[in-house]
């Protein structure tokens, strides 16, 4: 059929991070947020100002425009920001080693081979690291070495068009022996990209070339937090957590808070929804509709299955119409090949040969139209092409940027071809077929087995539940007020986004693997330390690993019994403890590093367990330290250095049940304490899990090891003779 009729194609680009920030620092403890913002986020859409009749649509999730927001207004940075501030000569060794270990993480053909000093910095890191120790490593680099690799590690980060900013094109063309005057200037850059991202969406949106468009606040998988037994309609085989979340209540609050904060910030709520990871149930649609979306969409196979054997493929192209919720509501469902052909394939082709097969696959699917159902078929079919529009691009040439042009050229130039924004497609679209059915899935695989189902994503969503209810029975008994409160369901709002248990199971890994489970766990332990309660010691437990997070092995070499006066009294007298270092604590890449304890020694004989912290920071005599133990039961033994005072509080029936000590312990210019074995009711051959916490007034002042613990097993009368054996 000869017709002249166009073709509409609708682009949603999803712009998403999750919440980065960490509950215990206030800092970011991943750059990604800042670093996609002065890469993608706006350099992306002032690509396709560059084609005034180009008609997009970009998703931008609440979670993401929060980090946007506080780091342009509220001076918010990230792990690698502070790195990156300190002067290249006042850096310490450990800050030297973060750098070394984590100012590489980048596309290493395109983000860092075209840049010949970031080049050789690289290139000299992976030579030396093969024979070199990491304090060897840090020695090998020079002042000016680090200097430059703070600079180009932010630098490498900015988009092409970004980088037409003088101050920032002045940088590129030094190229090395930057000052901090350079970084200075760098640093003020790139917060003015920042500030400029929201803004320059808002007007486009409003001059009608782009359509935005939002997600549940933090991305959560809606139909789970609906109801976790709707998995088994995606796959029966699959296996549910032992305790089931089942709160619809959470995921309107999750959906309704994203609009409402999307609506403060452009002016109006979208018509349009991308429900997180296209992630879709009869009551997760039912729920958007409610809140008055105009439309959603997800993925083609979910179209399928909810089909059956009714489907073929160009059905996919039709706008449908869902009706049970008392408010119709418009599902598009994207084409899979089409958006993963950008988001995941074009990248390794050369730009014109994949802007011709783009092209060439989008007039197949006009001629299928064509030929299944005329042009009367055509006049209402819209092909979804719908991709996460930041991180496909560090593969691609450039960032991808002549790839878009070239994309965005071919298809304004094709007189068979015409982009639409959804919304618009909705208003040139009469004939929407009504569905009878969805099928429950997401745009992998139709199911939702990346985010339940291993035991690794069961774990987190048991932990999960088990906070949840606390904060519930918390709010039953009155606990807490409204502030304390609201914090809390936001700790709990942050764990139910989708992005922690992407990376649980075996689906997919990182090198941050490690960041993102305890971030994880983090924001549950919150929590309970709102409401000045003891954290399970389920919460230490690594998810990702499924072993307690804890120090390397380090044992005590043999029996000892200090004299416990406070006092460095002899270098023998703690010979043969286990020292902790307190900047060698396990932590998240780039962790501040402890400012109160500068060592931590444990030690025993038969009875006894012993303890010294030697002091980074005193904290005065007013504070309190605990031991918190977590293995194999929970209590916790509290030292009043002030009262001269020691208690042993321990869980009895549902209540804490209080017991005075002897005050085996001393503050002077160390703390040394001594607590028998008994009383932490355990015998030899028992492993014992513990932390030491600092505070002062209920306000915990420090916890060491920070969200880990340290093992022990607890001797008998003949541990030494044991050693001496070894």
């Amino acid at each position: 059929m000869n017709s002249t009729l166009p073709l509409r194609v609708a682009f949603l680009w999803h712009q998403h991070q999750p919440y980065y920030k960490n509950p215990q620092t206030g800092l970011y403890d991943m750059p990604w947020v800042r670093f996609h913002g002065t890469k993608d986020y706006l350099d992306m859409i002032l690509i396709m100002k560059e084609f005034p009749e180009l008609r997009q649509t970009i998703n931008l999730v609440p979670s993401l425009l929060l980090q946007l927001e506080d780091y342009v207004h509220n001076g918010a940075q990230d792990n690698v920001d502070v790195l990156s501030w300190i002067p290249a000569d006042q850096l310490s060794d450990q800050q030297r080693r973060a750098i070394l270990d984590n100012f590489f993480l980048a596309n290493r053909q395109t983000m860092i081979q075209p840049y010949p000093r970031y080049r050789e910095l690289h290139t000299r890191y992976q030579d030396k690291s093969r024979f070199l120790s990491p304090e060897e490593m840090v020695k090998s680099f020079s002042e000016q070495d680090f200097r430059d690799l703070q600079v180009w590690y932010n630098l490498t980060w900015i988009g092409r068009e970004s980088r037409k900013r003088p101050a920032v094109a002045r940088l590129f063309e030094k190229g090395r022996d930057f000052s901090e005057e350079d970084k200075q200037s760098l640093f003020q850059a790139t917060r003015k990209i920042l500030a400029d991202i929201i803004p320059t969406h808002r007007r486009m949106w409003e001059s009608g070339q782009l359509e935005l468009t939002t997600s549940p606040f933090y991305h959560p998988i809606l139909p789970l937090l609906i109801d976790q037994r709707v998995a088994r309609e995606s796959d029966p085989s699959i296996q549910l957590p032992r305790r089931l979340f089942r709160h619809p209540e959470d995921a309107e609050a999750q959906l309704k808070r994203g609009l409402d904060y999307f609506a403060r910030l452009f002016g109006r709520r979208p018509a349009g929804v991308w429900p997180s990871e296209g992630s879709v149930s009869e009551a997760a649609v039912d729920l958007i509709a409610r809140q008055g979306v105009q439309w959603l969409a997800t993925d083609e196979g979910i179209l399928a299955r909810s089909l059956g054997s009714e489907f073929s493929h160009p059905r996919i192209y039709a706008v449908y119409q869902w009706n049970r919720a008392g408010k119709p509501v418009h599902l598009f469902f994207r084409d899979h090949y089409l958006s993963d052909a950008i988001g995941f394939v074009y990248s390794q082709w050369d730009q014109e040969k994949a802007v011709q097969d783009f092209v060439n696959r989008l007039h197949g699917v006009r001629n299928k139209i064509l030929a299944s159902g005329g042009e009367e078929a055509l006049q209402q079919a819209v092909v979804s092409v719908i991709l996460d529009g930041e991180n496909c691009w560090e593969y691609y040439p450039e960032d991808g940027r002549p790839f878009l042009r070239a994309l965005f050229t071919a298809l304004l130039e094709d007189p068979l071809i015409t982009t639409v924004t959804f919304s618009q497609a909705l208003e040139e679209v009469n004939q929407r077929p009504v569905l009878q059915r969805i099928h429950p899935g997401s745009w992998i695989n139709s199911n939702f087995n990346i985010w339940i189902g291993s035991e690794e994503d069961n774990r987190a969503w048991e932990l999960l539940k088990s906070t949840r209810d606390f904060l519930i029975q918390m709010e039953k008994e009155g606990r807490g007020d409204a502030k304390t409160r609201s914090r809390a369901w936001e700790y709990i709002y942050v764990a139910e986004g989708s992005d922690w248990c992407w990376w649980y199971g075996d689906e997919h890994s990182s090198a941050q693997d490690l960041e993102f489970d305890r971030l994880f766990r983090e924001n549950l332990m919150q929590v309970y330390q709102l409401f000045h309660q003891e954290v399970p010691a389920e919460l230490f437990q690594t998810i990702k690993q499924v072993h307690f997070d804890r120090f390397a092995s380090l044992r005590p070499r043999g029996f000892i019994t200090p004299e416990l006066d406070g006092q460095v009294s002899s270098f023998f007298e703690w010979l043969g403890a286990a020292v902790y270092e307190g900047s060698k604590a396990p932590q998240t890449a780039m962790h501040q590093v402890s400012r109160i304890i500068d060592k931590l020694h444990v030690g025993f004989d038969a009875r006894n367990l012993y303890l010294r912290i030697d002091f980074h920071e005193a904290p005065g005599p007013d504070a309190e330290f605990v031991l918190s133990v977590k293995v194999p039961h929970q209590l916790t033994v509290v030292m009043h250095p002030e009262k001269q005072r020691m208690e042993k509080f321990e869980v009895h029936n549902s209540s804490y049940r209080r017991k005075k000590l002897r005050p085996t312990f001393q503050l002077g210019q160390i703390l040394e304490a001594a607590i028998p074995f008994a009383e932490l009711n355990v015998k030899p051959g028992d492993t014992l899990g513990f932390q030491i916490r600092v505070s002062r007034q209920e306000q915990v002042l420090e916890t060491f090891p920070h969200i880990s613990i340290i093992q022990l097993e607890v001797p008998d009368e003949n541990y030494e003779l044991q050693e001496w054996m070894v």
